[in-house]
């Protein structure tokens, strides 16, 4: 039986080859056909998918218009492309960045002002470190002054009306020279020559009206006390910036000592401009320190900032991020590590970044207590300035008035006030020497390769 199927076999070879075929491939063939239909399948729903959300976004445009006020909402909707529509946010869109930029443009032009270098070709960096020098050092001199050159801060309060009470020792030679012109006319008119008990004592009662009179007639001649001493200080007080009295040696000029000197000088010029604008009346005139809001600015400091020397981080102090770090405590904050440091609590809670920096300073001045606030205003109005804290006291007038000062009638206080300055870096990093920037971490487009337009 074995042997007769074995000879079929044999004999129809090609036939049971056939059929073997025919019971091998229908399953392998549905299972692969399967797999085939399965992919192809898969793919026909990806294109569909793709082709769905091609059509779905060719019907629907997200339409956005940025907030630009504070609290304000950003405005946007999602409809089919209308050509109506699209004109009207894209001219939005390009009258809001017009607006932004004019509002940048303002602000930067109110904080600049009119603040310049007073010496042409000093800052960033003079050509070479000789010339540098030689430039630095007529700023030094323009800072302290001399006896031929009058320091800038002189002819600041010159310009602006400000002055010192009368000399104590012209006004005391002009006195004594009085008394002795009116002893020799007693005398000359006394039938024996001498003067009477009751010429002596009319004649001590002109020199207090003459002394008295040379008083109300300097207050009435200026708008606000301001002497020169009220800024320059002979040594460095720790903690805050120095503007010398005398000029520094040519070696201790350095980068960072220049910007400073401007810096300051920038700052207590609008502290100045202020005050004046404060003692000018709605018409415009200039009032005199009898009737003026501002009396006597007795102390204008300034925090201290100074470049540390390194290379790292560790080497700056904080003053209110990376971008904000300075030398030592060049913008004091609430965060400065610096135990010996001076810290400014603000209720700003503004603190110095890569769009500006912030400078502390303490005012104190004499002031009439019902108009100080005008003072407060004033500030506002000449640049980015903030009242954060005053202490008042009271003033001895009669105290003040022997010393040569006359505030006329109004009730007057000693106000100590902390004030927050702000810096735009949109035009001061353009004239920050190199050490300057390294330590704040500026970086001018210039130095960057990578940030091009377009």
């Amino acid at each position: 039986m074995v042997s007769t199927i074995l000879t079929w076999v044999k004999a129809n070879l090609l036939i049971v080859i056939s059929c073997a075929l025919i019971v091998i491939l229908l399953p392998v063939g549905w299972f692969f056909s399967n797999s085939w239909n399965s992919s192809i399948q898969e793919k026909a729903q990806d294109a569909y998918k793709k082709e769905k959300n091609r059509l779905n976004s060719a019907s629907s445009i997200e339409y956005s218009l940025p907030a630009v006020l504070t609290g304000e909402s950003d405005l946007s909707e999602s409809r089919a492309p209308n050509a109506l529509v699209t004109r009207f946010y894209k001219e939005q869109r390009e009258l809001r960045d017009a607006q932004v930029t004019e509002v940048v443009n303002r602000g930067t032009a109110f904080n600049q002002a009119d603040h310049i270098v007073p010496v042409d070709g000093l800052l960033p960096e003079s050509i070479n470190d000789i010339e540098f020098r030689k430039k630095g050092f007529r700023l030094g001199e323009l800072v302290a002054g001399s006896p031929e050159i009058p320091s800038i801060y002189a002819r600041l309060i010159r310009k602006l009306n400000a002055g010192d009470a009368p000399n104590p020792a012209v006004l005391a030679s002009e006195l004594k020279q009085y008394k002795a012109q009116q002893e020799e006319v007693y005398a000359a008119t006394s039938p024996d020559g001498n003067i009477s008990d009751a010429q002596i004592k009319q004649l001590n009662q002109d020199l207090i009206q003459r002394r008295l009179g040379q008083y109300a007639g300097q207050a009435n001649s200026i708008a606000f006390y301001c002497p020169l001493s009220a800024i320059q200080t002979a040594e460095q007080i720790k903690g805050y910036s120095h503007i010398p009295q005398t000029i520094p040696g040519y070696d201790s000029i350095t980068q960072e000592g220049v910007y400073t000197w401007v810096w300051d000088y920038w700052i207590i010029s609008d502290i100045l401009r202020a005050a004046a604008d404060a003692n000018t009346d709605d018409s415009g005139v200039s009032l005199t320190v009898p009737s003026a809001p501002v009396k006597h600015i007795e102390d204008i400091r300034i925090a201290e900032f100074t470049v540390a020397s390194g290379d790292t981080e560790d080497d700056f102090s904080s003053s209110g991020g990376r971008s904000g770090r300075s030398g030592r405590s060049g913008s004091f904050s609430s965060s400065d590590p610096d135990p010996d440091g001076i810290n400014f609590k603000s209720y700003t809670e503004r603190e110095s970044s890569d769009a500006y920096d912030i400078r502390y300073v303490e005012l104190t001045l004499i002031a009439s207590s019902k108009d100080l606030t005008t003072f407060f205003d004033a500030l506002g109005k000449t640049n980015y300035m903030t009242v954060i804290d005053t202490d008042l006291s009271q003033v001895d007038p009669w105290e003040a008035l022997d010393r040569g000062y006359f505030y006329g009638d109004d009730h007057i206080v000693r106000a100590h006030i902390t004030i927050e300055t702000i810096w735009l870096r949109s035009w001061t990093a353009p004239l920050m020497p190199e050490t300057v920037r390294s330590a704040l971490g500026v970086v001018l487009d210039s130095d960057n390769p990578d940030n091009t337009d377009g």
